[in-house]
């Protein structure tokens, strides 16, 4: 089963909320990626959303991106569950 991932900035904290109910909160982009690529969510099921809440600020392009590029490098580095050392 595919787990996706909605994630959101408030105020300095990531917060992704994922498919099967499970929340992960990170202030780091990499750390997200990491947890986000533990909990099994691949690049193409994560989506980013922003609705103006207060406190809730825009995720911008560029950490989109870096998102994403390190969930591409993270997935690329592990072969059958094993991460391969760099």
């Amino acid at each position: 089963m595919t787990i996706s991932a909605t994630i959101v900035l408030f105020k300095n904290e990531f917060i992704a909320s994922l498919s099967d109910g499970h929340r992960i909160e990170q202030s780091d982009l990499r750390e997200m990626a990491n947890a986000l690529h533990r909990a099994g969510v691949l690049v193409g099921d994560i989506q980013f959303e922003w609705n103006g809440s207060a406190g809730q600020r825009m995720i911008t392009a560029g950490q989109q991106v870096a998102l994403r590029a390190e969930l591409r490098r993270l997935a690329r580095n592990t072969v059958n569950g094993l991460a391969i050392a760099a």
